[in-house]
C-alpha cells in the first residue's frame, strides 16, 4: 500500500506544479488508513478562483471506496494547523467511481467545501485541464443544501454560546424551554447541548422523544414508569446517557409517580431529563386523546419531584423543546388547574441575529464561489425572516441560477433581490406556509393576530405582538418580519375565503383580512405568469432578430443596451435567460419600449401599454395597501389588456 500511495503522493505533486507550489508533504495513518498529505499554496489566479488566502490541504488515498473518515481526518488536520490551512476548503485525490458525490456530501456535513479529484489510473490533468476540474468540482456543489440538524462548528452559526450556556444552566439543576417554528433549529440546538453535556459536563442525560408513536402512545403514567425504568437501566450501566425505552404497561399514575421520585434519588449528579418535540404529548396532538387529561397528570407529578429533589439537594433538570408554548401558559385545561403553567418557562428560539445571519450566508456561500455584497447579504436575511433554513434554501436556489464559468462571482442587492422575488413565488412561500400551518394547528389563538398583520396599521395587544416576534412572525416594530413571510401569511389567509356577501352588522365587524388577501393573492397570481410570458417573449423575439440580422447585435447585447450601465455591469457576466430572469418588470417594459419596432405589431399603441404597464407594476401586495374596489377593476383592466395581445402571438 505504501508503494502505491507513494506513487499517487508524487503524481499529484507533479499534476499540481503550475498552479500550486507545495510547501510541504508526507504520508500519515487516520483510523487504519493510509494517506498523503500536501500542503499547497495557489497561484495568484488559484486563489483568486478559489478565494484561498492560506495554504490549502490537499489529501490522498488508494481505497476504491471512499468513507467517511477522510473529510474527518481533513477537518483534523485543518484544525490542527492553527491558522495555517483554509478553515472551509480542501482537495482530495481519490480511486473511488462514486467517491465524487460521497466525499462532497460529507464535506457539507463538516463544513467543508471539497474538491474531489477522481483518477482510475493514478494519472491526473495538468495545467488548465486541472484548473477546469477544479473550478467545476468547487463551484457545483451546493453547501447551503443542509436538510438534517446542524451541530458542528463551522454549521453551528450564532448560536454556539447560546447552546454552552443552555448546558450550564442544566448541569447545575435549571428548568429550560426551547419553543419556536418549525424549522428555526430547535433539534440543532437541542442534539449540541446534547452533545455539550455528554462531552464537558457530569450529568446523567434521559432523552424523550415524544414524536415516537410508542412514546406518545403510552398514557401519563406509562410515560413516567418509561422514564423511571431507563433511569434505573442507566444508573445501573454507569452510563450517561440513554433515550428513553417505553414500557407498553405500568402501575397506576400515584404509583408510577412514587417510584420516578425514589429513581431520582437514586443519583449523586445532576440528572437531566430532555423533551423533544413535546407537541405530541400535548392536548394539540388529536390523534393522542389520552394526553387531553394526561397533560396536567404528567407535570403535576413530574413537578412534584422535581421539588422534592430539590429539597433533598440533588439535581433534576428540564430541558422542553418543541412549537406551541401554549399549553405551559393556560392557567387550566377542561376546568382542571394546570400544574404546568409557570413550571415549564415562555422561552423560545428566535431567528439568528441580524449579523449571525450575515454570516452565515458570507461563510457558506464563499464555499461556492459565491461573494455577496453586504447590501446583498441584508436583502437576503430580510427576505427570509432571518430564518436559518429559509436562508438556506433560498440561497441554494440562487446557487442553481450562477453559472460555473463565471464565479468567483460578487452578486449585488439588485440581482439578488430578483432572485429572490422568484424563488418567494415559485417556492420559498410554500415552504414558510407549511410553518406558519403546524404553528397554528398546534397553537390556534395566533392565526388571527398573525393574519392581522397584513392589514396596515394593525393594533395587537403587546403581549401578542411580543409572541409574534419569539416565533418570527413579526419584527420588533409589529411589522410582518419579511417578504417570505407575507407570502405565506397571504397564501394562509387565501384558504380561508370570505363567504358572507351581506355587509356585517356593528357588533359583528372583523377585519375583512381573508378577503383582502384573495383579491391580492389573484393580482399577484396573475402579474406573475403576466411577468413569465413577458420574458418568453422579449427573448423570443431578441432572438430572432439577432438571426435575421447577422451583421446586428446579439440578442444579449441588445437586451443589455436597454438597461442603465450599473445594473448591465452587474448582468454582463450572466447568459440571456439568466438575465431575462433577473430583470425587474419596469426592466422588462424598457427593453420593449427600446426595441419598439419589434413589439409594436403585438401592443399596436404604446402609450396604451406603458400605461397598463404602470398599473401592474403598481404591486399592493408589496406594501399592504388596503384593496378599494376600484383598484381591483384598475388592475385587472390592466392585466386583461396585456393578457389580450400576448395570446394572440
Amino acid at each position: 500500500m505504501s508503494y502505491q500511495i507513494q506513487n499517487l503522493k508524487a503524481e499529484t505533486a507533479a499534476a499540481f506544479t503550475g498552479l500550486f507550489a507545495i510547501t510541504s508533504e508526507n504520508v500519515r495513518h487516520f483510523e487504519n488508513g493510509e494517506y498523503f498529505v500536501l500542503y499547497a499554496r495557489g497561484s495568484k489566479r488559484v486563489q483568486s478562483i478559489l478565494g484561498a488566502e492560506r495554504e490549502i490541504l490537499v489529501l490522498g488515498n488508494v481505497y476504491d471506496d471512499q468513507q467517511a473518515r477522510s473529510v474527518r481526518f481533513a477537518r483534523r488536520l485543518i484544525n490542527e494547523s492553527d491558522g495555517r490551512l483554509e478553515s472551509s476548503l480542501c482537495v482530495i485525490v481519490h480511486q473511488d467511481p462514486r467517491g465524487n458525490a460521497k466525499l462532497k456530501r460529507w464535506g457539507r456535513e463538516n463544513g467543508l467545501a471539497v474538491i474531489p479529484v477522481y483518477t482510475s489510473t493514478g494519472v491526473l490533468p495538468r495545467n488548465q485541464e486541472l484548473e477546469r476540474l477544479l473550478s467545476y468540482e468547487f463551484f457545483t456543489q451546493d453547501p447551503f443544501d443542509v436538510t438534517g440538524p446542524v451541530a458542528n462548528d463551522a454549521q453551528f452559526f450564532g448560536r454556539r454560546t447560546e447552546a454552552q450556556e443552555l448546558a450550564r444552566k442544566l448541569q447545575s439543576g435549571h428548568i429550560r424551554a426551547c419553543f419556536g417554528i418549525r424549522k428555526i433549529g430547535k433539534t440543532s440546538i437541542l442534539h449540541r447541548v446534547l452533545a455539550e453535556l455528554k462531552d464537558n459536563f457530569d450529568a446523567v442525560t434521559l432523552f424523550i422523544d415524544c414524536q415516537r408513536d410508542d412514546v406518545f402512545g403510552m398514557d401519563a403514567a406509562g410515560l413516567m414508569h418509561s422514564i423511571t425504568q431507563s433511569l434505573l437501566s442507566l444508573k445501573a450501566s454507569g452510563r450517561a446517557y440513554a433515550e428513553v425505552d417505553a414500557c407498553p404497561s405500568g402501575p397506576s399514575i400515584a404509583e408510577a409517580a412514587r417510584q420516578f421520585q425514589a429513581a431520582l434519588s437514586e443519583f449523586d449528579r445532576a440528572v437531566v431529563l430532555a423533551f423533544d418535540e413535546i407537541d405530541y404529548i400535548t392536548p394539540s396532538n388529536g390523534g393522542a386523546e389520552q394526553w387531553r387529561a394526561g397533560f396536567v397528570e404528567f407535570w403535576r407529578n413530574v413537578r412534584a419531584a422535581y421539588h422534592a429533589a430539590a429539597r433533598d439537594e440533588r439535581r433534576v433538570s428540564l430541558l422542553v423543546s418543541g412549537v406551541s408554548s401554549r399549553w405551559f401558559a393556560v392557567e387550566s385545561i377542561d376546568g382542571v388547574e394546570n400544574a404546568a403553567l409557570a413550571f415549564i418557562p415562555e422561552e423560545y428560539l428566535s431567528p439568528l441575529p441580524r449579523g449571525a445571519a450575515n454570516a452565515m450566508i458570507k461563510n457558506i456561500g464563499a464555499m461556492a464561489g459565491l461573494r455577496f455584497e453586504e447590501a446583498a447579504l441584508e436583502a437576503i436575511s430580510s427576505f427570509c425572516s432571518d430564518m436559518p433554513f429559509w436562508i438556506r434554501k433560498a440561497c441554494s436556489s440562487i446557487h442553481s441560477k450562477i453559472e460555473t464559468a463565471v464565479r468567483p462571482i460578487t452578486l449585488q442587492a439588485s440581482v439578488v433581490s430578483a432572485m429572490l422575488e422568484a424563488y418567494g413565488h415559485d417556492e420559498g412561500a410554500a415552504l414558510a406556509k407549511v410553518a406558519l400551518q403546524h404553528l397554528f394547528r398546534v397553537y390556534p389563538e395566533l392565526r388571527e393576530p398573525s393574519l392581522a398583520l397584513l392589514v396596515e396599521d394593525s393594533q395587537l395587544p403587546a403581549g401578542v405582538r411580543r409572541t409574534l416576534n419569539r416565533y418570527g412572525i413579526a419584527d420588533t416594530t409589529g411589522r410582518v418580519s419579511g417578504s417570505m413571510m407575507r407570502m405565506a401569511l397571504v397564501m394562509v389567509a387565501d384558504e380561508v375565503p370570505f363567504t358572507d356577501n351581506s355587509a356585517p352588522k356593528q357588533d359583528e365587524a372583523r377585519p375583512l383580512v381573508s378577503e383582502w388577501a384573495e383579491e391580492l393573492a389573484g393580482i399577484s397570481y396573475r402579474r406573475n405568469t403576466m411577468e413569465r410570458a413577458l420574458r418568453s417573449l422579449v427573448i423570443n423575439f431578441l432572438r430572432m432578430s439577432a438571426l435575421t440580422n447577422k451583421d446586428g447585435a446579439s440578442a444579449k447585447a441588445s437586451l443589455l443596451s436597454a438597461i442603465p450601465e450599473k445594473r448591465r455591469f452587474d448582468l454582463e457576466p450572466f447568459n440571456l435567460e439568466l438575465i431575462a430572469d433577473k430583470l425587474f418588470w419596469l426592466e422588462l417594459v424598457s427593453v420593449i419600449n427600446k426595441h419598439w419596432q419589434l413589439f409594436e405589431r403585438i401592443f399596436g399603441d404604446k402609450s396604451a401599454f406603458n400605461e397598463n404597464a404602470s398599473i401592474i407594476n403598481d404591486r399592493p401586495d408589496a406594501h399592504a395597501k388596503h384593496l378599494e374596489p376600484s383598484d381591483v377593476a384598475m388592475h385587472r383592466r390592466a392585466l386583461q389588456w396585456l393578457d389580450e395581445r400576448i395570446a394572440k402571438v
